[in-house]
């Protein structure tokens, strides 16, 4: 009997926590508006660049690939959450 070497999928709490991190390094938004109902456009104020700099940086954490489309079509934070946990979870499997 092997070892099971695939990896853990992180849980919803990890990666929205590593996100929510992530967002107030890039854009200086305090943690305690970074809520699941936040939009990226609106209340998390995030311009271009600085949203290809968060999507870089999710995918380097999970080791990942984001659709860049969809992320902006998603806007809530906590929807883009559910997403890159998705993500993560189909890259451990």
């Amino acid at each position: 009997m092997g070892e099971d070497t695939r990896k853990q999928a992180p849980t919803r709490d990890a990666v929205r926590s590593r996100l929510a991190t992530l967002v107030h390094e890039i854009v200086g938004v305090p943690l305690e508006q970074i809520t699941d109902t936040a939009t990226v456009d609106e209340q998390l104020q995030m311009q271009s660049v600085a949203f290809v700099e968060l999507q870089v940086a999710i995918e380097e954490t999970y080791n990942i690939q984001l659709d860049p489309i969809r992320v902006v079509e998603l806007n809530a934070f906590g929807a883009i959450v559910d997403y890159v946990r998705e993500c993560a979870a189909q890259s451990a499997t």
